[in-house]
């Protein structure tokens, strides 16, 4: 389909740039306009669907995308595959990346974004098979070795796994492959390799709370507390407002039995918003002896939770302040 080569297009094209720039707001009000003026630009829809998939609207983006479609512009399948993806319906998803491939069997993208969503519901051996379509047409595709190489580890096939993240950390040895290669030898037990990576990571992005807070965690499965406390400690330098940092150092300091200094990092956690602040301060509480704080965070959680798992794990808690 031609692009209509009026202004309305160029300022379409110049509006487009507002979702990469968090004015998705002012960006579709823009395209409406825009639309309004010409309705039968196809490339003007695409960009509105885009720019409500950025906001969370994916149902918008979905009727944007299918508009498109309906003007002949087969193109817009990948991203209503995408908006699919998003919504979680991973079967119309599947099928859309599937129609760009029969169109066009050379379609790299449609094969990355179609594995993604074979991961997602478990379909590791479909998503590895569409992970080497990217890796044959280009062998030096790094996210392809690194994709590929998760799916494996996901499906418990650990050497092949960390092979293919080795492989990409090689062909491109940036902060992104480093991190997932330590994430995953974190999965796999292997906390030594995943400290040296996080390590490597924290060097490159000093200022990227995600390395301290992995790091931290791998020292505590190493059991070098302390470390993990310095990294927490680092985490809430970085980020004062990350709850995460607090109930990670909180924990630590619960299994180093410093539960007072605990008590006083979930309770930072609770005041910036989080529930589970009063789960584990009411285990906190409880190895303090104390027995009537411990019951009442417990019974906050209950009334703020919807994690079954934990629900289960504080009634036993709750059993042994009162047997």
């Amino acid at each position: 389909m031609e692009k209509n080569s009026n202004d309305c297009n160029g300022d379409s094209e110049k509006l487009y740039r507002y979702n990469h720039e968090a004015e998705c707001e002012k960006a579709i009000a823009d395209f409406i306009k825009a639309i309004e003026l010409n309705p039968n630009e196809a490339s003007t829809y695409i960009k509105r669907g885009v720019a409500h998939q950025a906001k969370g609207e994916y149902d918008r983006a979905v009727s944007d995308f299918t508009m498109t479609i309906e003007f002949g512009d087969n193109s817009a399948y990948l991203d209503r595959g995408s908006a699919y993806a998003a919504k979680g319906e991973n079967d119309k998803a599947i099928a859309d990346f599937t129609r760009i491939i029969d169109m066009s069997p050379d379609a790299c993208a449609a094969y990355w974004c179609r594995g993604e969503v074979y991961v997602r519901i478990r379909e590791y051996e479909k998503a590895i098979a569409d992970y080497n379509k990217p890796i044959e047409m280009n062998p030096n595709n790094d996210l392809a070795y690194r994709n590929r190489g998760i799916a494996y580890i996901d499906m418990g096939q650990y050497d092949r796994g960390i092979a293919d993240l080795n492989h990409a950390v090689k062909l491109n040895p940036d902060d992104d492959n480093i991190y997932q290669r330590g994430w995953n030898y974190t999965r796999m037990g292997k906390y030594e390799e995943a400290v040296l990576d996080f390590t490597t990571f924290i060097k490159m992005q000093p200022d990227n709370p995600d390395g301290y807070y992995s790091r931290g965690w791998a020292y505590i499965d190493k059991e070098e507390y302390d470390s993990a406390i310095a990294d927490f400690n680092k985490l809430v330098e970085v980020n004062p407002n990350s709850t995460e940092a607090y109930t990670s150092r909180g924990q630590t300091c619960i299994s180093t039995d410093q539960c007072e200094m605990a008590v006083i990092d979930f309770t930072r956690a609770i005041n910036l918003g989080d529930i589970y602040g009063h789960y584990y301060r009411g285990l906190a509480y409880a190895k303090l002896k104390k027995k009537h704080e411990a019951l009442a965070d417990f019974e906050k959680f209950l009334r703020l939770s919807q994690d079954p798992e934990l629900i289960d794990e504080l009634k036993n808690e709750i059993e042994k302040l009162y047997p």
